[in-house]
């Protein structure tokens, strides 16, 4: 499965990739370059994007969690936002309600089943 992409989301995250150049930003840019980029009206109101609330189960947790997937100087954990930085975050990018896929995470593979995403 390739992950979707709206194109201002692709060059958002393409000049957040420029700015950091740091290793943390390399799983991103690897995600990103197996991206099909589509138009910002055509991207299904389901599909995981930057701003996106998602519920979801992991291999690792058996409850669901829910977030939100911000950019890194939004991140705030008290309030359920994580940097599009982080490893579960890269994994969910891109993909829609309902999907089933396996992850490589920090701590191994991982089976993700997203639940619901909410974009507003």
């Amino acid at each position: 499965m390739k992950p979707i992409i709206s194109e201002s989301v692709y060059k958002t995250l393409t000049n957040l990739i420029r700015r950091k150049k740091t290793i943390e930003v390399k799983p991103l840019h690897d995600e990103l370059s197996n991206a099909l980029i589509v138009k910002d009206n055509f991207l299904d109101s389901k599909i995981v994007t930057i701003n996106s609330i998602v519920e979801f189960v992991s291999s690792s947790f058996k409850k669901p969690m829910r977030f939100q997937i911000v950019l890194p100087e939004h991140a705030d954990l008290k309030q359920k936002k994580i940097s599009i930085l982080s490893p579960i975050s890269i994994a969910l990018l891109g993909f829609k309600e309902t999907d089933n896929f396996f992850w490589k995470m920090p701590s191994g593979l991982k089976k993700l089943q997203i639940l619901k995403v909410i974009n507003h």
